[in-house]
């Protein structure tokens, strides 16, 4: 099979640039089109759109860098992401011991807690008590496990299911990604992303470090 070139989506993106930009250009003359001729482009800038952030999509889920791993204390990357995201008033953090060390990429390690912290957000919107709660802990074999729950709803077992495939979303503006992405980061790490706990009031996103 035929390997593609790494910069092939970026050629990609920059063909459909001049298409989406000639159909908005012909749609916007200022005089009458003709309604089916105004139809078409209106789609074709559409498509080229979507198209657009499909490639940008694709393009960010198949270059996760190989992890740059150093020693980094866990409450601080927790509380940085915890700005990140915008949840500092419905978050308690609960790190023991509170001077934890994991050997891991920071950064990406960081991107993950974010990404659970936005869904965590989403999942705790319109509750009168809605709330966050990470918890780190070091189990008896030295493993790292840190939760992210939440008191939302239970996720459907058709959504649940699938909530790791790539591109698969419930949400009309959501790329699918985020999940499947946080799940190769933890496993390029040799660790896990795992749903631990799903029903009403308890919706638990556990990462689990080797």
């Amino acid at each position: 099979m035929e390997q593609a070139h790494p910069d092939s989506d970026a050629r990609d993106q920059n063909s459909l640039a001049p298409i989406t930009s000639l159909s908005d250009t012909l749609l916007h003359l200022g005089r009458r089109l003709d309604a089916d001729v105004e139809r078409g482009l209106d789609t074709i800038s559409s498509t080229s759109r979507r198209l657009t952030a499909f490639v940008e999509t694709f393009r960010r889920f198949t270059r996760i860098p190989e992890p740059r791993k150093s020693a980094f204390e866990v409450r601080g990357m927790l509380e940085r992401a915890v700005m990140l995201a915008g949840v500092s008033d419905v978050v308690r953090l609960d790190v023991e011991p509170s001077q934890m060390l994991i050997y891991a990429d920071e950064g990406l390690v960081e991107q993950v807690a974010v990404n659970l912290l936005k869904n965590a957000r989403e999942a705790a919107e319109g509750l009168s008590d809605g709330r966050i709660e990470v918890v780190a802990r070091i189990s008896a074999d030295e493993t790292v496990r840190i939760d992210f729950g939440d008191n939302g709803a239970a996720i459907p077992a058709e959504v649940s299911d699938n909530i790791f495939t790539p591109f698969f979303t419930t949400k009309p503006d959501g790329s699918g990604i985020g999940l499947s992405v946080s799940r190769r980061i933890m496993q390029l790490h040799g660790g896990s992303l795992r749903l631990t706990s799903n029903v009403d009031g308890k919706v638990t996103f556990t990462l689990f470090f080797a």
